[in-house]
């Protein structure tokens, strides 16, 4: 299994459950509290400790989901640019040996950033 399908696994199975049992443990304890001296208030912080966990791990999910398409809808714009000044350069005298050249390094990048 590749290292995005874990991600994709991660982040569309794993970590909904684990904010939805988290959520409904937190409130489940917050629910059945009768703070009792130490012991009730033990229980108090546990169910808040859970409670903060699966809000934790939302934010977690909708940041990576926020900035991926951040990030995809930024490199589709780089490669409007860079198609743009590939059309440009096509149409000035520049030896098909410093195009080549060029091509490559863009290309280097490209899959150097991925």
């Amino acid at each position: 299994m590749g290292r995005r399908a874990r991600g994709t696994i991660f982040f569309r199975i794993i970590l909904p459950a684990s904010v939805a049992t988290n959520l409904a443990l937190g409130l489940y304890i917050i629910a059945s509290l009768r703070p009792d001296g130490w012991i009730g208030w033990d229980v108090a912080l546990t169910a808040c400790l859970c409670c903060f966990v699966a809000g934790f791990l939302t934010a977690a999910g909708w940041s990576r989901s926020y900035w991926g398409g951040v990030m995809t809808r930024q490199v589709g714009a780089w490669r409007q640019i860079v198609d743009a000044i590939f059309v440009w350069l096509d149409d000035l005298p520049v030896s098909a040996d410093a195009m080549l050249k060029l091509k490559r390094s863009v290309d280097d990048a490209i899959v150097g950033g991925k």
